[in-house]
């Protein structure tokens, strides 16, 4: 190997090696800041903080001059708060008057102590319980897939938190801090839709069934107090056949089973002006099926005194 060659692989090793040195002095710093910190939120904050190292040392400047290091995790660590706490504002339709991009960059301030053994990461004018309610497992593991080195940033995190599937209507662009809290506020509101669909979904199917089987139990009673072939012809002789049907019900008893539910409750007065879903509040979970009984049985009854 060529003298020339050796000393600049040297040369190389021992830039690499200060800089290896650098990284490991900032990445062991503790945390301190104005507001109460737990233990869980320190361990979140040193996550953050050691992404903001990694992605500090991908800055050529940093590379040629590693005391430049902390200058730049510092801004990156602010950075990554601002995004975390711009994302709980945005999801929780505070006061954006007030909390902007603008404003979180301003009042947090990260610097180092002189002795270079902590990280200070100061709020000013910042709710201590705004704070704690955005600083969390998932958003932090969100920031760091999207901001990582080498990652493919917004489309990164998209395809992580929506099965490559994307979000219909988002347009990615502008500064991190915006891009990111965007990104969470509309996967938030996706995900909102998609629970409240999933969950009427399941209403809509818990009552065609209940409907279905008390459809059938009061079909099976019909049969025994009817002659079918009678039923029969009176049915394909009018053309209204659900009034017709309605007619034959009403002249049923209440099923008893159905009926004896009514006694755990006994008369609750604004059985007819409340939905099942309302009603549901009032009772613990385990008595939402029989209420939904209760509410077709009312009903039926009242069908049956007219």
């Amino acid at each position: 190997m060529p003298e020339n060659d050796a000393s600049s692989t040297k040369r190389q090793q021992k830039i690499e090696e200060v800089v290896r040195q650098f990284a490991q002095k900032s990445a062991d710093m503790d945390i301190e800041s104005n507001v109460f910190l737990n233990e869980k939120q320190v361990r979140l904050l040193k996550q953050i903080h050691v992404l903001a190292i990694n992605r500090a040392l991908s800055v050529p400047e940093v590379r040629r001059d590693p005391r430049k290091i902390v200058y730049y995790a510092n801004d990156e660590l602010k950075l990554g708060l601002a995004a975390i706490l711009m994302s709980h504002v945005l999801t929780n339709h505070l006061s954006k008057a007030k909390y902007t991009e603008e404003f979180f960059l301003e009042h947090i301030i990260v610097y180092t102590a002189s002795d270079g053994k902590v990280k200070h990461v100061d709020l000013t004018d910042v709710e201590q319980k705004i704070f704690d309610a955005a600083l969390n497992d998932e958003i932090v593991y969100d920031w760091i897939i999207y901001r990582s080195p080498g990652s493919r940033g917004i489309r990164a995190l998209s395809d992580e938190k929506t099965e490559s599937q994307g979000i219909k209507g988002f347009s990615s662009g502008l500064s991190p801090v915006s891009e990111f809290s965007r990104f969470e506020r509309r996967y938030f509101e996706e995900k909102q839709k998609k629970t409240k669909n999933d969950r009427e979904d399941a209403q809509k199917a818990f009552r065609h069934t209940f409907v279905r089987q008390v459809a059938e139990s009061a079909a099976k009673q019909l049969l025994k107090t009817q002659d079918p072939m009678k039923m029969a012809k009176l049915l394909f002789a009018t053309k209204d056949y659900e009034a017709e049907i309605q007619n034959l019900l009403e002249d049923l008893p209440i099923n008893k089973e159905i009926k004896d539910l009514t006694k755990e409750f006994g008369d609750y007065p604004a059985l007819q002006e409340k939905t099942k879903d309302t009603l549901s509040i009032s009772f613990k979970d385990d008595k939402k099926q029989d209420l939904a009984m209760i509410e077709f049985s009312s009903k039926n009854k009242k069908n049956h005194e007219r």
